[in-house]
């Protein structure tokens, strides 16, 4: 058999020498072969630096990185998800445990076991950790029933047949119960080692940290909420790439994110300049979902503007940002019927090219704006579109934009949730099918790998719609100065973490059209 090993590190640099020579004396003579998955999370001390090297000078080492600290579930799970053997182990990169014991307990793995884990032998770092860790471990025992010696040392061994049945979410120090919690869940057998703990001769702790303790009891809350209620509970995302048709740098960004990444779906605009391109590569694309993108802002009216007067500027286009047609639409200059004229004939633009219409959406969220939704609502049942867009975004991942104060963001997204609670509804009433949750408007424009995986991890029961806009060329910025990072936004949704978020959590990806039919 072979076996995996998976180091979580973060700032380690003092204990990375040792590694490799210390695994491959715990793999020697035991497994056929093995590998070892490092997981940079977000290091500043020149530790992903160093794994890298490593990797490109050991076939058998896999180095990854986070690009930011998250914390050490999510390093462990990045880990999980990359692992590929038989027999998976995941230890601290200090070295808790000798290669000589580790050799001991892993030789008396049974065969009839689904997960090995150790049980320290001797104190640990301080009075303060030892009584932290006595408290820790009853607390688990009496909230969930789990009768195991130590809950928090980090050797665990599992088969990968197990492994990949587990729906791990932790980001944090809570991510060593939850192991053991889902093994549970599962009826797996738990087989128990004691091995003596050896304290860390070189780095920092940060285990006993506030913060630290702080996190897993906030994550031991949400897993105890929802571990009933969500057992067996789909949790899916639909990952909804705006924009299709405005620029070929979009486009191609779009295409590749579905080709290479995980985009599900596509919301078109009818009138941008790039919108024959995109329809040539839907149709070379029969598993990208499309929706319609519908617009009233930045560009050009599919009708002549001299039939939508109250739409347009002097030049012939939209206003030119969501605020000035907000303002001119709630003071009464805008016409109704120029609306839905013009979001008929988009809608009809994308029909007439025989591709099909699984939802609507619109640009900037303005279809939710007071009076624009039952236009949108009829233009749905005229067209036979059975799905719309629900933006309420209850919870938002910390991200780097270009441009815009927060305060200013924080308040369109309380108008935008405001808009939301209105419309409920009235989409109820239409029978309009749209996900349980939306992300995507605080972070539009600045989705980066971290917050995506993160995002994904701790992803709700249900279906979640994750709106983003990739691109191939941040250079577009001069043309479209929306502030946002589309090259970034391509590289999170192709990178490797997120993939690994998506497979580690048992989230699933789907689409508008799959909803629909789900609901049929």
């Amino acid at each position: 058999m072979n076996i995996s090993f998976v180091y979580p590190i973060y700032n380690e640099i003092e204990n990375l020498p040792r590694l490799l020579p210390e695994t491959e004396r715990i793999a020697q003579g035991l497994f056929d072969d093995y590998e070892a998955v490092l997981v940079d999370d977000g290091s500043t001390d020149g530790s992903g630096r160093f794994i890298s090297q490593l990797a490109a000078e050991n076939p058998r080492v896999k180095a990854l990185h986070h690009a930011r600290n998250r914390g050490l579930g999510a390093a462990i799970r990045t880990g999980l998800a990359n692992a590929t053997q038989d027999i998976v182990l995941y230890m601290d990169s200090d070295f808790p445990v000798t290669a000589e014991e580790a050799r001991k307990a892993l030789g008396a793995l049974a065969p009839d076991a689904d997960m090995l884990i150790g049980y320290r032998l001797g104190r640990a770092e301080g009075p303060r950790r030892e009584i932290m860790s006595w408290t820790y471990n009853r607390l688990i025992r009496w909230t969930f029933g789990l009768r195991v010696r130590d809950v928090n040392f980090a050797f665990k061994v599992m088969r990968r047949s197990l492994l990949e049945r587990m729906r791990l979410c932790s980001e944090g120090s809570f991510i060593d119960a939850e192991m053991l919690l889902e093994a549970q869940r599962l009826g797996a057998r738990i087989q128990e080692v004691g091995l003596p703990y050896h304290p860390r001769v070189a780095g920092v702790s940060t285990a006993a940290s506030m913060k630290v303790v702080w996190g897993i009891l906030r994550e031991l809350r949400k897993y105890r909420r929802e571990r009933g209620e969500a057992a067996g509970t789909r949790r899916a995302v639909i990952f909804n790439a705006d924009d299709f048709g405005l620029c070929a740098e979009v486009n191609q960004g779009i295409a590749r994110a579905h080709d290479q990444g995980v985009v599900t779906s596509a919301s078109l605009l009818a009138t941008g300049d790039a919108f024959a391109e995109a329809v040539e590569m839907a149709g070379a694309r029969p598993d990208l979902d499309l929706g319609v993108h519908l617009a009233l802002t930045q560009l050009r009216p599919a009708l002549p503007p001299e039939e939508v007067p109250s739409l347009v500027e002097e030049d012939g286009r939209f206003a030119p940002t969501w605020s000035a047609f907000a303002a001119r639409y709630l003071t009464g200059r805008v016409n109704r019927r120029e609306i839905e004229a013009e979001w008929r004939a988009q809608i009809a633009r994308v029909k007439n090219e025989g591709l099909p219409i699984s939802h609507l959406d619109s640009h900037q969220h303005l279809h939710l704006l007071p009076g624009l939704l039952p236009i949108a609502a009829r233009l749905a049942a005229e067209f036979g579109i059975r799905a719309m867009r629900y933006p309420n975004q209850r919870s938002r991942q910390p991200v780097e934009r270009a441009g815009g104060s927060a305060a200013r963001r924080w308040a369109e997204g309380a108008a935008l949730r405001g808009a939301c609670r209105m419309a409920a509804g009235m989409l109820r009433r239409n029978g309009l099918v749209t996900p349980d949750g939306f992300r995507g408007f605080a972070e539009a424009g600045a989705w980066d790998a971290t917050a995506l995986a993160r995002t994904v991890s701790t992803i709700e029961p249900g279906v979640t719609e994750i709106g983003c806009h990739p691109g191939i060329d941040d250079a577009i910025a001069g043309r479209f100065p929306w502030g946002y990072h589309w090259e970034r936004e391509l590289a999170a949704l192709t990178s490797d973490e997120l993939a690994a978020a998506l497979r580690i959590s048992g989230a699933e990806t789907t689409t508008y059209r799959e909803l629909v039919a789900e609901m049929e």
